[in-house]
């Protein structure tokens, strides 16, 4: 190696060589990646200053068409998605999160993104773009949801157990990215099932399924996952099946004498039941993985069976006689309800459509492991008897799989919440009384009490949510067909996986369907979409028709047509069926003239549709005849055969995401122009600064990605704040509309360093005292109302403010003695240094008594006990000295002045003699009623500590109650304190002030020590 160059090559073979061969992680283990991909990592982390565990996914080359193309690499990494290219010596690099991309698109090897910023940006690619534009929008995806479920944190993280599983054959991806495509495969699989969310994706292999009702082998694919078997066919709807894993019994070769390349295999199960695969791509392989899965099959635990309740059967059963004893308390009322008790006999087909039914489980089968074909949901569109309601909507919806797998825990569920008390219980007894009120189940104690049930016992499983208005009717419903058990698990399904992030304080989830269905007009209907958009009705209509399922527009025997086939095919009926609604609509819609009158007609138009297997009752009521304007049958059939080719369940999803991502992005842009016009007078910022500061504390918040780790103080280990107490809080305030703007303390030292003139001063931690003193309420957060004044008055420029306040935070408890010795290296005796520390702790000690008692005088001004009692206020008028009593006096005692922001107790008032609104120290009195504080002595205080719950982990309570008394310099930043009676600084502590002043004054370097006692010699030691 003589040649630069070839000392050039070796050094980089040598450094790949090194890569190649360095230790991975646990979860990299199980796949050795290529060396040119830990280069990758390495470019990727050096070029965009991105920390470690900001994990590179997968890298694509690819060129940014701008003016001139640039060819570079695109980097997809957990979070961001980045650009670099270095042509023509010039670099170029661009960077986004996930959360600031609004649109994705793909047209041929070209992907298009559009930005928070309304910036489009273009990338053409040669190899690959289809698995480059999959893997953008499910990162997107994953990072809105994240959004959704926490604001304050959206940051993505690696989930190693996500790719814990065995495979044949492995591609030459990043285990990163084998993992989130088996995410990915693992979402959809759940989806088209409907499985638990806990179940991911095994894997899959391509076979054959013998159908008994057809004589033939239908090609498809075999999932596996953890606790189910399942089967597709290649053709959309053909065929699916579902066997869960502890129902097998046998897995059996079967060999064919006639064609040994079949590959067959024979599963039977505890019900009886026995399929037969064919045509297996890997026999054995898939046998093995079986056998796997089922040695680690675990029985579900069960939960206690001790309840002091009974569960209540549908109650549908229970109502169908009038002479029910459940009437007793409503004999005044029975005339009203006869009409819904011959309601039970108005149903002229259901022995028709029953023996439909038993015919096709003698064919199908019966069960969670029946055939699932197209005359299914043919036969649904018919209707779904009564009595096979309950069976039928729990297999579909996927019910009996979560209940399966979580025996007993609604009686847990139930349990837990009879002796809670929230507001969310609170609002569940204020709607109990509105669901579903023309059913008699719900006029009467038994269908509220099992209701009141369902509700809590959803609420206490997922906190998330609790309760959402509408949730009652459905499950109203659920209820009348189902035991309460059944529709606690259907509710489930239809909050957490049919209509995700519908039902929470913000109905997220309708309003990005609201999105997808204005884009559906507006790709079926244009010309009604022009109307409509213009009388502002979507929103209206979306709200109003899906929240319920169309149960709150539409007779209640009309509404469970569409609710059958919406729990059967999920949530793509919702869409077809307000489409079709819409275009019989459409020719008046167009001739409307306002919006009023556009819902007028569609609510008369919904109302009138009726069920044409209802018999109608010779005494009902003409005028409700009268409003009949279309079958329910009708509606669904012709909704279906217009629409349901064209809208499947996949472009629903497609199109949520899409939405899902506008939504969101609309929401922060609504929060944040409400956030600034009810801020904009705060005195510090104008609007377009608020809006800068607005998105960078987000910035800041998103990059720091601390929120799950522990704070500490500067210099040691001690937490800022308990852990459980935040934890509390961040309960307390889940209400707040303002919670994205909140800050801890690491976003605030951010923050701090950042934005303010004085972040870059050493001396001491001058970010964690404003944090301290800032947050009022000791919750470890700050509203954005309080950075906007801590920040506002260190970055304006009134010169009183700004040096009050940097006096203050000098000012102990604050600042301790502990930290003035951490950051001070000058040469003083010990006996000095803790005569000042101890002077600088003076405020509260767990004995304060003792404390003060053992402090010499500040200064040299000694009085009798006598003279004290003498002294007026005027004393103290003409400065601020602290004062004491001559040690010499038998009954002497330190005083000292401080105030704390608690009301004074009533005993201590009607015995003490002192009123409230004054103040008094130690042998000295002195009146702050202007201030708006009350008086408590040291003994108070010392004997009172546990009175305020929140404290600062670490200190007393009465050194929190002393940093209260700082704070009110700060409430009226334009007052003049000069006359008012200011805490006393030890000499100490001034030095501490003076040094961090001339720092702040002298940016570029920090202040020797000597320089500092230079300046303080002319000044004896005591207070300032």
């Amino acid at each position: 190696m003589e040649t630069e160059e070839e000392i050039t090559n070796f050094t980089i073979c040598k450094i790949q060589s090194l890569l190649a061969h360095s230790s991975r992680t646990t979860e990299e283990s199980s796949m050795v990646d290529p060396t040119s991909f830990h280069v990758m990592v390495s470019k990727f982390r050096e070029k965009f200053k991105m920390p470690e565990d900001e994990k590179l996914v997968s890298h694509y080359s690819c060129s940014y068409i701008k003016k001139v193309p640039r060819q570079g690499q695109l980097y997809l990494s957990l979070n961001h998605l980045c650009f670099y290219s270095y042509l023509f010596g010039a670099e170029s690099k661009l960077r986004f999160r996930y959360n600031e991309l609004t649109d994705i698109k793909k047209s041929g090897n070209m992907i298009t993104i559009k930005t928070t910023q309304m910036k489009e940006y273009t990338f053409a690619f040669l190899y690959s773009p289809s698995e480059a534009y999959n893997l953008i929008e499910q990162m997107s995806k994953i990072t809105m949801q994240k959004l959704i479920q926490d604001p304050d944190r959206p940051i993505v993280d690696h989930d190693p157990v996500v790719g814990r599983k065995m495979e044949k054959n492995v591609g030459q991806k990043t285990v990163l990215l084998r993992d989130l495509t088996t995410r990915q495969l693992s979402d959809e699989y759940r989806a088209h099932f409907r499985l638990p969310l806990a179940e991911m994706l095994d894997g899959k292999i391509t076979a054959a399924l013998w159908t008994p009702y057809t004589k033939k082998h239908v090609n498809g694919m075999i999932y596996l996952s953890q606790s189910y078997m399942c089967f597709k066919s290649d053709v959309y709807g053909l065929v699916g099946l579902v066997i869960p894993l502890n129902k097998i019994m046998s897995v059996e070769k079967k060999e064919d004498p006639h064609d040994r390349f079949s590959n067959r295999i024979i599963v039977t199960t505890s019900d009886a039941n026995i399929f037969l695969f064919s045509h297996i791509l890997d026999r054995d392989f898939l046998i093995g993985r079986i056998s796997d899965l089922l040695s680690k099959t675990v029985t579900p635990p069960r939960y206690s069976e001790d309840i002091d309740w009974t569960k209540q059967e549908p109650l549908m059963h229970l109502f169908k006689d009038p002479d029910n004893k459940a009437f007793d308390d409503l004999q005044a009322e029975k005339v009203s309800y006869e009409h819904l008790f011959k309601s039970e006999q108005m149903f002229k087909s259901v022995p028709l459509q029953l023996k439909k039914w038993e015919e096709h489980f003698s064919i199908y089968g019966r069960g969670i492991s029946m055939f699932r074909t197209t005359e299914t949901i043919n036969l649904v569109i018919d209707g779904i008897p009564d009595a096979l309601r309950s069976e039928l909507w729990k297999i579909y919806s996927g019910a009996i799989n979560m209940k399966l797998m979580h025996p007993g825990l609604y009686k847990e569920l139930v349990a837990q919440s009879a002796g809670q008390h929230s507001s969310t219980f609170e609002e569940i007894e204020r709607d109990l009384h509105r669901s579903l009120p023309e059913h008699p189940a719900f006029q009467t104690n038994i269908g509220i009490m099992a209701l009141r049930r369902v509700l809590q016992a959803y609420a206490v499983r997922n906190p998330e949510i609790g309760y959402c208005q509408a949730m009652n009717i459905v499950s109203s419903v659920f209820l009348i067909y189902c035991d309460e058990e059944d529709a606690f698990w259907i509710l489930c399904c239809l909050c957490e996986s049919l209509l995700p992030d519908y039902y929470n304080d913000k109905v997220v989830g309708a309003q990005i369907d609201q999105g997808l269905l204005d884009e559906l007009i507006g790709t079926h209907l244009p010309s009604l979409h022009v109307k409509l958009g213009d009388l502002g009705m979507i929103r209206m209509i979306s709200l109003s028709w899906f929240l319920t399922i169309f149960l709150s527009v539409m007779p209640y025997e009309s509404a469970l047509h569409i609710i059958d086939c919406f729990l059967t095919d999920g949530a793509k009926v919702i869409f077809i069926i307000a489409l079709k609604i819409l275009e019989w609509n459409q020719e008046k819609l167009l001739n409307c003239k306002d919006d009023g009158e556009a819902m007028q007609l569609l609510s008369n138009y919904l109302m009138g549709i009726y069920n044409d297997e209802v018999q109608q009752i010779k005494n009902m009521d003409k005028e409700r005849s009268q409003l009949r304007s279309q079958s329910v049958q009708t509606l669904i059939y012709d909704a279906y055969r217009n629409f349901g080719k064209q809208i499947t369940s996949q472009r629903i999803e497609e199109l949520r995401n899409k939405h899902r991502r506008l939504t969101i992005h609309q929401l922060e842009k609504d929060l944040e122009t409400s956030f600034v016009r009810n801020y904009k007078d705060n005195g510090y910022f104008d609007a377009d600064e608020l809006r800068m500061l607005l998105c960078y504390t987000k910035d800041e918040k998103i990059t720091l990605k601390n929120c799950s780790r522990q704070t500490s103080v500067a210099g040691g280990t001690e937490q800022v704040y308990d852990a459980a107490l935040l934890q509390d809080t961040k309960k307390r305030c889940r209400d707040n509309r303002y919670d994205c703007f909140r800050v801890d303390f690491d976003t605030f030292r951010k923050l701090f360093i950042e934005l303010t003139p004085w972040g870059h001063v050493q001396n001491i931690d001058v970010a964690e005292k404003l944090f301290r003193l800032m947050d009022k309420q000791v919750c470890g957060y700050l509203e954005f109302k309080q950075l906007i004044f801590a920040l506002g008055i260190i970055c304006s420029k009134r010169a009183t403010e700004k040096l009050k306040l940097l006096y203050i935070l000098h000012l102990p408890p604050l600042l301790s003695a502990q930290e003035i010795e951490n950051s001070s290296s000058m040469t003083e005796s010990k006996d000095s240094d803790t005569e000042v520390a101890t002077e600088a702790e003076s405020f509260f000690s767990d004995n304060p008594i003792e404390t003060i008692k053992s402090l010499p005088s500040p200064i040299d001004i000694s009085l009798e006990a006598s003279d004290v009692e003498n002294l007026s206020l005027s004393h103290f008028n003409a400065g601020t000295p602290n004062l004491s009593i001559d040690e010499s006096s038998t009954n002497a005692e330190t005083s000292s002045i401080f105030y704390v922001d608690l009301p004074v107790p009533v005993a201590s008032t009607s015995a003490g003699g002192n009123p409230a609104g004054e103040a008094e120290s130690f042998g000295s009195r002195s009146d702050i009623s202007d201030l708006g504080f009350n008086r408590i002595s040291f003994e108070d205080a010392s004997s009172s500590t546990t009175t305020n719950g929140r404290r600062v982990a670490g200190y007393g309570g009465n050194e929190t109650r002393s940093i209260s008394s700082l704070r009110i310099f700060l409430d009226e930043p334009d007052s003049n304190f000069t006359n008012k009676t200011i805490p006393n600084m030890a000499q100490r502590n001034f030095i501490a002030l003076w040094t961090t002043l001339l720092e702040i004054l002298n940016r570029a370097k920090r202040v020797p020590d000597a320089e500092v006692q230079q300046a303080c010699k002319w000044r004896e030691p005591g207070e300032f």
